[in-house]
């Protein structure tokens, strides 16, 4: 596998990727393998109900690279659980999978570059510090634009995982909704609470539709409150808008299976290349068939023509 510069990628996306690029004439659309598993010869596919070329479909037999993004700051007892979870788990992911890792705290900062190697990838999650406020809202954005810029070059697979214990309450961003006048019983803000939250992954949702990297996460601890239910299931809808999946964990014991369940979604995933051709709309809509199934995929996307 030829593998891009980490680094170099990450000023990329940094600096908000490619904005010189020629026109999009490919378009890489990420579905979760099916059971019974998908047929790499039987993919099928319209944009805007227009039949479109299918010009390649990678698969679970392909090259990926996985971009593993910790953004714990928790329970101590819940980040070893997962940190061990973790060290059993990666070692079972196919040999063709190279991993790297994250850290989500304030910015993206490589922890690890991309390799095959899984000890150097677990002795360097076991010696991340779980300190500081939750990032990971903050850092979605330039995760997809690494993640596609990634997938360009290296021509691969390519994944987003983030495993976070992040609490709403602590994030640097107040979006806890107060009340906006304390003598007005009536106020909307007092019913409403959770709106802030709705908004951020609203305008999230709109800048990550041009993006072609699936978001998968794993969140070690459920919380019941209004604000973080709807956050917890923003981050469901993130995931599942870019052709991901994500697990919540009601208790420790339920991290292993969820980080297994969800790792392995992430490595069986496809990532099937089309054919814009004359498509000139900025907007797209993408069904995708294989054989006679239709395929849940990334369906709505932002076009940078």
């Amino acid at each position: 596998m030829r593998l891009p510069v980490l680094l170099l990628a990450a000023a990329l996306a940094a600096n908000g990727g490619e904005s010189k690029r020629t026109a999009q004439t490919v378009l890489r659309v990420a579905a979760l393998d099916q059971d019974p598993p998908l047929d790499k010869a039987g993919f099928k596919a319209a944009l805007d109900g227009s039949p479109v070329t299918v010009l390649r479909a990678r698969g679970p037999e392909d090259g990926m690279i996985l971009i593993l993004v910790l953004d714990l700051t928790g329970d101590v007892s819940l980040v070893d659980a997962a940190r061990r979870a973790l060290a059993e788990a990666l070692p079972r992911l196919p040999g063709h999978i190279w991993l790297t890792v994250m850290k989500s705290q304030d910015l993206l900062q490589v922890l690890a570059d991309p390799t095959p190697d899984r000890p150097k990838i677990i002795e360097t999650i076991l010696a991340y510090g779980a300190t500081g406020k939750a990032g990971l809202l903050g850092t979605l954005e330039t995760a997809a634009k690494l993640g596609d810029s990634m997938n360009r070059r290296a021509n691969v697979r390519v994944a987003v995982l983030y495993l976070t214990d992040s609490n709403i309450y602590n994030y640097r961003e107040d979006f806890t909704n107060p009340v906006i006048n304390s003598s007005d019983s009536r106020d909307l803000s007092r019913r409403f609470p959770e709106q802030l939250i709705r908004e951020k992954i609203k305008k999230l949702s709109e800048a990550m539709s041009s993006s072609e990297t699936p978001f998968f996460f794993v969140h070690l601890s459920y919380f019941s409150d209004p604000i973080n239910e709807a956050y917890q299931r923003g981050l469901l809808q993130l995931a599942g808008d870019s052709g991901g999946v994500g697990a919540f964990c009601r208790s420790p014991g339920e991290i292993p299976a969820s980080l297994e369940k969800v790792l392995g979604a992430a490595a069986s995933h496809w990532s099937v290349a089309l054919e814009l051709g004359r498509v000139k709309s900025r907007t797209a809509t993408v069904t995708l068939m294989n054989g006679d199934r239709e395929i849940p995929c990334h369906t709505r996307f932002s076009l940078g023509r």
